[in-house]
């Protein structure tokens, strides 16, 4: 190989390494869609393809589709998720029919069938999924553009339709933009561009504007062209200042004539900045030099906490050159390094939602570290972090000589009980039913959990019956039980197996649900049709067991199929007065506390975080039960 070959090789590698380097820190999802056949629009490929390039001009890793079907958005969905893993800001846009149904939105692909309501949630995809994604990135920002409130083109086909988007909370370090207020239509526009977008297009590269004030001079663009008609807004957490446009502005006006010299004026934002102009400290900024010899110089501005930057600038004569820099993302973070004995335990940071990679940046603090392995004795060690600084944390589990294993089988009924490690997780949900806040922290102990739910066949083993309405079979789930039924089989159950079942607490049952106190919205993920039997997808009847995806713990059907009683009495403040440790309410009313939904359920009820409630003595096609173990007898 020649020794041309070998460069021109290496210039491809570097070329590539460098690609991968600048896209890990911004990566956006667009998609337009213009070509329906219900009601094709004019502009969002236009759109689409103009932000992508305005996108691709600040730095960002830009995945597009156009004219996009159902699989290719799940597709580029996907492929912008593994992105979003390696990166600190995520965008994603989307131009083209948006519908919401019962206040969930939906954004609608190309090519999508739709004759009533229902068939939307199966046509198209559900907003949340792009948000949930995100939240499991943990960026420090993540940005929604939805330019999707136009006119339901299948409104003809529905009884009733609500108009616009619903208004999503934005997961927090998150912002939502919408072309328009919640409720409301958006315009598609008469030129190029979307009313909306095209006010986006003109602030996107202004390195002036903070990402906030990026969207709120486009919604003061967007009133204004349509006289207050279409009003854009914005959902917004707490977050940083951040510049789209990041880095520096020049700008040159002309002074005096007759100068041979020129002027040169720096500021930096925030103020303060250290200012060196090749590589010869001038002093703090703002810095005004009045007089200053033409020509191209190196200057560079840094700020304790912050990333160094450098630009050239070049200085005419009878002309001033304003600089100004601007500081993103604090520099004053840590690492974390954390070392296990066995090497692949679990590391968990409690305190924080992104999860545990080798080398974390983290916020100067103190943070709790929970290791765990099945078979080990789960640890949890506090840790501080300094800016600036590295820190190495080596933690080495023990084996549970308690433990008989992960897994484990009722000789009396054949049940199969799965181990459940102890730890800390945040409890409830701030974007749920009021019964679901406060969002608390929780501490269990470790237990089994039942793999599946409470067959008719395990039923009839120990009661030599069977109540349930769908009797397809041993291997469906035991239904038409009350809580009362339930500890009567309990009862029986330890009478013949000498084991101490139970049924599951709330903050056990959540826990196990969520593989562990992951950040899920269903029980194993945030894919609702790949884990759970609910409305759309049951045919209204229960299904066998462990047919649908088990969670992160292994654990079937704990979103649908059969809703799941739990130990605890229902308290609508329950989570008031839930203690740290192991928490269970025991009194305060006649109603029990059910978990997870049914094949009779929206989404919306077969959440991790949904709470259920009713009578002890009720019995009901859709309510059945899973059971915990606290020992197994020696």
């Amino acid at each position: 190989m020649n020794r041309k070959m070998i460069f021109f090789l290496l210039l491809i590698a570097f070329t590539f390494y460098q690609s991968l380097v600048y896209a890990s820190n911004r990566t956006a999802l667009v998609i337009g869609n213009s070509n329906y056949q219900a009601s094709p629009l004019k502009n969002p490929v236009n759109d689409a393809k103009d932000i992508a390039a305005k996108l691709e001009i600040l730095g960002f890793d830009v995945v597009l589709r156009t004219d996009a079907d159902k699989r290719s958005m799940v597709d580029g969905i996907n492929l912008f998720a593994r992105k979003l893993a390696r990166s600190e800001v995520g965008i994603f846009y989307f131009a083209g029919h948006g519908i919401q149904i019962n206040n969930i939105n939906y954004l609608i692909p190309v090519n999508s069938k739709v004759e009533s309501a229902s068939d939307v949630e199966f046509e198209g995809i559900n907003a949340g999924r792009i948000l949930g994604k995100m939240k499991e990135a943990g960026n420090r920002l993540n940005i929604v553009v939805l330019d999707a409130c136009r006119n339901n083109p299948f409104a003809r086909s529905f009884r009733s339709a609500s108009k616009g988007l619903a208004k999503m909370d934005a997961p927090p370090g998150s912002i939502i933009a919408y072309a328009t207020s919640p409720g409301f239509l958006a315009e598609d526009g008469i030129g190029r561009n979307g009313v909306y977008t095209g006010e986006l297009l003109k602030n996107l590269e202004n390195p002036g504007l903070a990402v906030q004030e990026v969207f709120n001079q486009t919604g003061l663009g967007v009133m204004k062209q349509t006289n207050d008609k279409q009003v854009p807004w914005v959902s917004s957490t707490p977050v940083p200042k951040y510049f789209l446009a990041r880095g520096i502005t020049t700008v040159t006006t002309p002074i005096a004539k007759g100068s041979s010299k020129g002027k040169l004026s720096i500021i930096s934002d925030p103020g303060g900045a250290d200012i060196f102009i090749d590589q010869g400290f001038k002093g703090k900024a703002p810095l005004d030099i009045d007089s200053i010899d033409p020509g191209t110089y190196r200057v560079k501005a840094r700020l304790k906490g912050y990333d160094a930057i450098e630009k050239k600038v070049k200085v005419n004569s009878n002309r001033k050159a304003v600089v100004t820099f601007y500081f993103e993302w604090e520099k004053t973070k840590g690492r974390l390094y954390v070392t296990t004995q066995p090497a692949d335990c679990t590391i968990k940071i409690l305190d924080i939602t992104p999860k545990y990679v080798d080398g974390i940046k983290l916020d100067a603090g103190q943070y709790r570290i929970q290791v765990s392995k099945t078979d080990y004795i789960t640890r949890i060690e506090p840790i501080r972090v300094s800016g600036g600084e590295g820190v190495d944390l080596y933690v080495e589990l023990k084996k549970d000589s308690a433990r008989t294993g992960q897994n484990w089988k009722d000789p009396v009924t054949g049940m199969e009980v799965v181990w459940v490690p102890e730890g800390c997780y945040q409890m409830g949900s701030s974007s749920g039913d009021p019964d679901e806040k406060p969002v608390h922290e929780v501490c269990v102990e470790g237990f089994w959990m039942g793999k599946y739910e409470v067959t008719q066949g395990q039923w009839k083993k120990i009661m030599s019956s069977n109540p349930s309405k769908f009797r397809s079979g041993d291997d469906y789930p035991v239904e038409t039980i009350s809580w009362n039924d339930a500890q009567q089989y309990i009862s029986k159950l330890k009478q013949q197996s000498g084991n101490s079942f139970s049924l599951p607490t709330e903050a056990q049952w959540e826990y196990a649900a969520r593989s562990g106190g992951r950040d899920q919205i269903y029980a194993g993920g945030n894919d609702v049709d790949s884990v759970a039997w609910y409305y759309s997808n049951s045919g209204s009847n229960t299904h066998r067991v462990g047919t649908k995806d088990p969670n992160g713990l292994g654990i079937y059907d704990m979103s649908g199929n059969v809703w799941e009683w739990c130990e605890d009495v229902y308290d609508k403040n329950a989570y008031s007065r839930h203690v740290r440790n192991n928490p269970v309410i025991t009194s305060g009313g006649n109603s029990r506390v059910s978990r997870g939904g049914s094949w009779n359920n929206d989404p919306r009820c077969v959440r991790a975080a949904n709470r259920g409630r009713s009578s002890a003595g009720i019995r009901n096609s859709f309510i059945g039960f899973r059971l915990c173990l606290s020992r197994v007898r020696q």
